[in-house]
C-alpha cells in the first residue's frame, strides 16, 4: 500500500509534539530521582543494633520485631543502605516488607524458612476463590524434635552471647591495664599526660598532649593526642588529631568534621558516629548489645578499683623506701665515724699521712685508686688459681673496702677543717662529723652525688694505696705521739 506524502508528512508533524510531550515528563523523573547514598557499616553486637546502625546511616524508616540480641558482625562499604538491609536479611533470615518508606523486619516463620531454602522469595499465598483442602490434623510426636530444634537454637544463641561478652570483657580489661601501663610509662618518662577521675575533660586547641585518659566522664579532643584517647564511662568526642586509638568504653565515639585518628576507633557498649569530613586510617568497631552496658560498668568499676589499689601501695613503697633511706643514711654515716674516729684515735699519724697525700696530689691518687680497682679483678683470677691463694683474694676484697673506709674518713676530715664553720672551736670528731655530713648528702643528689662519691672512693683508695696506709719509711721523723684522747682542738 502506498502512502501519499501529502497525508504521510502532516501526520509527521502531528505525532511529534505527542512523542515529545511522554517523553520529557520521563526524563524530568529520571532527573529528579535521587541517588542512593552510599554508606559504610562496620559493626560488631547484636543484631537489632546492626539494623538501627544501617538504617540511621542510610535515613531509613525502619520497624524491627520479634527477639533480634543475637550476636552480629556487619562490614559493608559503598553499598546503599536499602542494599545493606536486603543483604542483612538473607543472612539472618528475615523477613522484609515495605510499606511506601517504611520498611518492617521481623524473623522468619519456620515455612518461611524453609520456602527460602527452596529458592523462593516469598511463599505463594493460597488462592481465595477455591478453598484450600483441610489438612488432617499433624500427629503430636513431630512436635517435640520442633521444640528441641527450638530449644537447641536457643542454647546455640546463648552460648554464643556469652562467648561474646567474655571476648568483649577480655577486651575491655586489657584496653584498661594497657592504658594504665602506658600511664605508668609516661609518668617517669616525664610525659604529657592528661588524666581525669569523675569528671570531664578536654584538650583544647593548639594544645599537645601524649595521651589523654577520663575515667567516668567525656573527653573531648580538640588539640592533638600524640598517642591513645580513651573514655572510661563517658563519650568521647574528636575534633582535632589522634595519632594513635580512640577508644569508649560505657559510651560513643563522635567524630567531627575535620576530625583526624590514625589508629583505630572502637566503642563498647554505644555507637560509632562518624561524620562527614572525619578521617580514620585504621577500623572502626563498635561492640554493642544486651549487658555490655552492665560488663563495661562493672569492668570500669574493676579497673578504678585496681587503680586506687596500686596507688595506695605505691604510696606506702615511697614511705617505705623514704624510712630506708633515711636509716641507710644514718647507718652509714655511723659506721664511716666510727671507721674514721678510731683510725684518728690508734692512727693518728697515718691519718694525718693520708690527709697530706690527699690535699697535695688529689689527681694522682684518684688516678692511683682507678689502677687499683681495675687491678684487683685480674689480681684476684691470678689468687683464685690456686688454693693458697684463694684465702688472700677473700682478704683483698675485705681489706679494699676497710682501706676505701678509712681513706673516706681521711678526705671528710680534711673537707671538714675548711668549712667555715665554728672556727677555732673544732675538734677531730667535729671536723670528721661535718665533712662525713657534707659528702653523704652530696653524695644523695641524683647522678650529680653518685659521681662525686665515685671521686672521693677512688681518691681515698688511691691516697692508702700511694702512702701504704700512711706508712712512713725510715728517716721521715719520729712518728707522732698517740694522743689520750681524741677531743683535742685543732
Amino acid at each position: 500500500m502506498k502512502i501519499s506524502s501529502r497525508f504521510l508528512i502532516p501526520a509527521l508533524l502531528l505525532g511529534a509534539p505527542l512523542a515529545l510531550a511522554e517523553s520529557a515528563p520521563a526524563a524530568r523523573a529520571a532527573e529528579s530521582a535521587p541517588a542512593a547514598k552510599s554508606i559504610d557499616v562496620s559493626f560488631r553486637g547484636s543484631l537489632r543494633d546492626a539494623l538501627k546502625t544501617i538504617a540511621d546511616k542510610g535515613g531509613l524508616n525502619l520497624v524491627v520485631t520479634g527477639d533480634l540480641d543475637v550476636p552480629a558482625e556487619v562490614h559493608l562499604r559503598g553499598i546503599s543502605a536499602d542494599q545493606a538491609l536486603r543483604t542483612v536479611s538473607r543472612a539472618y533470615s528475615l523477613r522484609m516488607e515495605q510499606d511506601g518508606s517504611i520498611i518492617t523486619l521481623r524473623p522468619m516463620t519456620p515455612s518461611e524458612k524453609e520456602a527460602a531454602a527452596q529458592g523462593l522469595a516469598e511463599p505463594a499465598p493460597a488462592p481465595q476463590a477455591v478453598p484450600a483442602p483441610v489438612a488432617p490434623p499433624a500427629p503430636p510426636a513431630p512436635a517435640a524434635p520442633a521444640v528441641a530444634s527450638e530449644g537447641s537454637e536457643h542454647e546455640e544463641e546463648s552460648a554464643t552471647d556469652a562467648e561474646t561478652m567474655r571476648e568483649v570483657r577480655e577486651q575491655i580489661r586489657e584496653q584498661m591495664h594497657r592504658t594504665r601501663d602506658e600511664l605508668k610509662r609516661s609518668r617517669r618518662s616525664g610525659a604529657r599526660n592528661v588524666v581525669a577521675r569523675g569528671q570531664s575533660l578536654e584538650v583544647k586547641e593548639g594544645q599537645t598532649v601524649e595521651s589523654a585518659v577520663v575515667y567516668g566522664g567525656n573527653l573531648v579532643v580538640k588539640g592533638n593526642v600524640e598517642k591513645d584517647a580513651v573514655a572510661f564511662g563517658g563519650n568521647l568526642i574528636v575534633h582535632g588529631h589522634v595519632e594513635g586509638d580512640a577508644h569508649a568504653f560505657g559510651g560513643n565515639v563522635v567524630l567531627k568534621p575535620g576530625a583526624s585518628v590514625e589508629g583505630d576507633v572502637s566503642s563498647f557498649g554505644g555507637n560509632v558516629d562518624r561524620e562527614d569530613g572525619a578521617n580514620v586510617e585504621g577500623s572502626i568497631n563498635t561492640f554493642g548489645g544486651a549487658n555490655i552496658g552492665r560488663v563495661v560498668a562493672k569492668e570500669l568499676n574493676k579497673g578504678l578499683q585496681e587503680s586506687s589499689d596500686e596507688g595506695e601501695e605505691r604510696r606506702r613503697n615511697r614511705d617505705d623506701d623514704d624510712g630506708g633511706g633515711l636509716a641507710g643514711f644514718i647507718l652509714t654515716f655511723a659506721v664511716l665515724f666510727g671507721l674514721g674516729f678510731l683510725g684518728q684515735m690508734f692512727f693518728p699519724s697515718r691519718m694525718k699521712q693520708l690527709g697530706d697525700e690527699i690535699r697535695a696530689r688529689p689527681v694522682q691518687s684518684g688516678l692511683t685508686g682507678l689502677l687499683g680497682v681495675v687491678a684487683m679483678i685480674p689480681l684476684t683470677v691470678v689468687l683464685a688459681i690456686t688454693i693458697i691463694g684463694i684465702p688472700a683474694a677473700l682478704v683483698l676484697w675485705m681489706a679494699a673496702p676497710l682501706a676505701a673506709a678509712l681513706g673516706f674518713a681521711a678526705v671528710a676530715s680534711e673537707l671538714g677543717t675548711r668549712l667555715p664553720v665554728m672556727r677555732g672551736r673544732k675538734t677531730q670528731a667535729v671536723v670528721l662529723a661535718l665533712g662525713l655530713l657534707v659528702l653523704l648528702v652530696v653524695g644523695a643528689i641524683p647522678v650529680f652525688g653518685a659521681i662525686v662519691s665515685c671521686l672521693v672512693v677512688l681518691i681515698a683508695l688511691g691516697a692508702v694505696i700511694r702512702t701504704r696506709f700512711g706508712y712512713r719509711p725510715r728517716g721521715m721523723g719520729i712518728p707522732e705521739p698517740i694522743h689520750t684522747h681524741g677531743e683535742q682542738p685543732l
